[in-house]
């Protein structure tokens, strides 16, 4: 069987899905938009918004700016490399894709690509990367 998992993520390999493209500072969070996780170091564009809380998240998407969220900043959790600050952080990156961030600043990057995947297919705006059918 193989994992639903891709071994290169696609800002990596500049492999996009079918109809979706990278945000840019005057896209808005509209479907077909590849959410973007970036290293703690990288870049951010001047013409994206950074957003400190869930509140100012949803202001800022429904202004139509592409936000930008580093989620261990939003957990309350203190700096470590623990278990909970782990979850805290993922709990933290998908709430905020939920509500429309767009780029994701973390150390964690494989798994908070896989935490917002997952809200990005649970609100709807990209399929799923498995699907099973259970009869019980």
């Amino acid at each position: 069987m193989t994992s639903p998992f891709p071994e290169a993520f696609p800002e990596e390999t500049g492999a996009f899905p079918e109809g979706s493209r990278r945000p840019s500072p005057s896209a808005d969070p509209a479907p077909g938009v590849f959410p973007v996780v970036l290293g703690p170091g990288d870049e951010v564009d001047p013409g994206w918004a950074e957003a400190a809380s869930a509140e100012e998240v949803e202001k800022l998407v429904r202004a139509g700016h592409t936000v930008v969220v580093t989620p261990a900043r939003l957990t309350g959790v203190p700096r470590g490399d623990g278990p909970d600050a782990e979850a805290a952080e993922l709990a933290a990156a998908s709430i905020c894709a939920w509500l429309g961030a767009r780029v994701f600043r973390t150390g964690r990057p494989g798994q908070v690509r896989r935490a917002v995947e997952m809200t990005e297919s649970l609100a709807g705006r990209r399929p799923p990367a498995l699907t099973r059918r259970g009869l019980a």
